[in-house]
């Protein structure tokens, strides 16, 4: 049990584009919140240290935790070398959402057919793309997507399953339900595999057009197999075997008709033509004779050169970009089950730019919002009063020559009360390193007083101790222990940092 991805087709980026896939994958993995973990052993007490993924000296890298969806699934793992991607259970938050963007990123740069899947069902390319785009600067469309048959051959064909093996649901995820810019021969052929042609038999039929062509190959085949009886199959499978010079020079009365077709036909039509005929299931025949038949058609343009610019307009066009916070957003069935009385009516909690101020770069990736700039901007100022204090404001709260022992011990506090709450190993070492400072000094001192003052609000914490992954987000993110997460991820940014604190 559990949910798992993968990426249906082969992993077989060009070498000479794997340096920039992997750059690609890093940095969505990055922004996406992935993590590697750290444990430090001080003064009797344990710590989790954060690090955004990176490649090791062997080109690798392995993680399995993600920062705003705080828990841990199994192991997934990049080799930037030969670009491979392996994912074990990848739950369904943001780790899960993260890990299918990565797959995605496959279907992007293969160029044969293969597709981005969890649980065996194809992603929606409109999603996971438009994040791709925002995040990496890329212009992916759904080009891909459209080639109808190769696609739809692939997956029917590497399956066991013939009964149905591709259903109206994968064509309309395919092709994110645009119909009218995926329509042609091959969405027809598709839709007569899937529902049959009886409505050619019944519906007013315009001479010369793709659906009169197909009823009269349907017609032409009924009376072939009249003439040809219990060997119609074999009979039908000879004819399209034959190259197109021997078609066009045919003879035989009984294939005329047939043979006047197959110059602008695919082989395929002939096919599910007559397996519906007889009632057989069109994919497992055609697994048989599709490397058989021929494939020297030249296909009638039926729609007009009007209609054909904007099908491929439509095809190319890029697919609009996705901003982070709102590709990472939960809203699923049990986000925010179970939320207690006493959060209810504050509204749900949603991801927001503030709660990536650890990203921020003084790009628009990262927007920090009115509040988030009130709230550093209030913070700033009582850093920059305990600093003017004697000892950084150390005062009653610390002793100033124990500082390394008070950060790690007020670290540990704070995680066992809020849980979960880690801070980044740059942010760590970076004031072990600078315990003498009277900025990082008043800068633990403001931490102190933070994780008091929140205390109080925070505590309905406590409804997400014993089944953290169930837990409602109104609660796991609830705004007293955001707050605390917020100012360690400033911390850990020194850009944001020295913006608003000037160290």
């Amino acid at each position: 049990m559990g949910t798992f991805a993968c990426y249906a087709g082969e992993m077989n980026i060009p070498e000479e584009k794997r340096n920039c896939f992997g750059k690609q994958m890093m940095k969505l993995l990055n922004y996406g919140g992935m993590m590697q973990i750290e444990q430090v052993s001080l003064f009797g007490r344990k710590l989790v240290l954060l690090s955004p993924v990176e490649l090791s000296e062997e080109g690798d890298v392995s993680f399995w935790y993600n920062y705003f969806e705080e828990s841990s699934w199994e192991n997934a793992s990049f080799n930037v070398n030969d670009s491979t991607f392996h994912s074990g259970k990848i739950g369904s938050c943001e780790f899960s959402d993260v890990i299918l963007a990565a797959y995605m990123l496959y279907e992007m740069y293969s160029e044969t057919p293969g597709f981005a899947e969890c649980d065996e069902e194809i992603l929606d390319l409109q999603f996971y793309g438009g994040w791709l785009n925002h995040i990496l600067g890329t212009e992916f469309s759904m080009e891909k997507r459209y080639n109808l048959w190769e696609n739809a051959e692939y997956i029917a064909c590497s399956r066991i399953n013939y009964s149905e093996p591709f259903s109206i649901w994968e064509l309309k995820t395919l092709i994110s339900n645009k119909f009218k810019i995926a329509g042609g021969t091959e969405l027809a052929d598709l839709l007569y595999i899937i529902y049959g042609t009886k409505t050619l038999e019944t519906t007013h039929i315009v001479p010369g057009s793709y659906p009169g062509d197909v009823y009269r190959c349907k017609k032409a085949l009924i009376s072939f197999q009249e003439i040809a009886g219990d060997n119609f199959f074999e009979e039908l499978l000879r004819f399209l075997q034959m190259d197109r010079s021997k078609r066009e020079k045919n003879k035989d009365k009984n294939l005329e008709v047939l043979a006047e077709l197959s110059l602008f036909l695919p082989a395929r039509v002939f096919v599910y033509l007559a397996a519906e005929i007889n009632h057989k299931l069109f994919w497992e025949l055609w697994k048989e004779w599709k490397d058989k038949v021929y494939h020297d058609e030249r296909i009638k343009q039926y729609a007009s050169e009007k209609l054909q610019k904007q099908r491929m307009e439509g095809r190319k066009r890029v697919i609009p970009g996705i901003r982070t916070s709102d590709f990472l957003r939960q809203d699923g069935w049990f986000t925010f089950c179970d939320t207690p009385e006493e959060l209810k009516g504050k509204g749900n909690y949603y991801l927001s730019d503030d709660d990536r101020i650890f990203w921020w770069d003084g790009t628009d990736e990262v927007i920090i919002s009115d509040d988030m700039n009130t709230w550093l901007t209030e913070l700033s100022e009582r850093h920059r009063r305990l600093m003017d204090l004697p000892d950084a404001g150390y005062g009653n709260q610390f002793k100033r020559s124990n500082f390394i022992e008070d950060l790690i011990i007020l670290l540990d506090e704070i995680c066992d009360y809020y849980k979960h709450i880690y801070p980044f190993k740059t942010m760590f070492y970076d004031f072990l390193k600078n315990s003498e400072k009277k900025e990082y000094q008043a800068a633990l001192v403001l931490l102190k007083m933070l994780y008091e003052e929140n205390k109080e609000e925070g505590k309905v914490i406590k409804y997400a101790e014993s089944a953290w992954a169930f837990a409602s987000k109104n609660v796991t993110q609830n705004i007293a222990r955001l707050r605390l997460k917020r100012y360690l991820s400033v911390m850990a940014n020194v850009k944001i940092r020295k913006k608003y604190f000037n160290f």
